[in-house]
């Protein structure tokens, strides 16, 4: 197998050490989203719902006789 040493195969390009500003910019936007504080809150009823414990008691009653 011969070599051509004239031959280059990929060339590496070094990226610029500091942050841009579009980076900071998405990196302050991750951060804030990971953050739990910042998230907007839902407000929620939870609950098994009448019809459920309207047929819960009914079975009780069932039950009973």
């Amino acid at each position: 197998m011969t070599t051509n040493p004239g031959f280059r195969s990929a060339t590496i390009i070094k990226f610029p050490l500091k942050k841009s500003a579009q980076f900071r910019s998405f990196a302050e936007e991750a951060r804030a989203a990971a953050d739990p504080a910042s998230m907007p809150v839902l407000d929620t009823a939870s609950g098994s719902g009448w019809y459920h414990e309207a047929a819960i008691r009914e079975a009780e009653q069932n039950a009973k006789r």
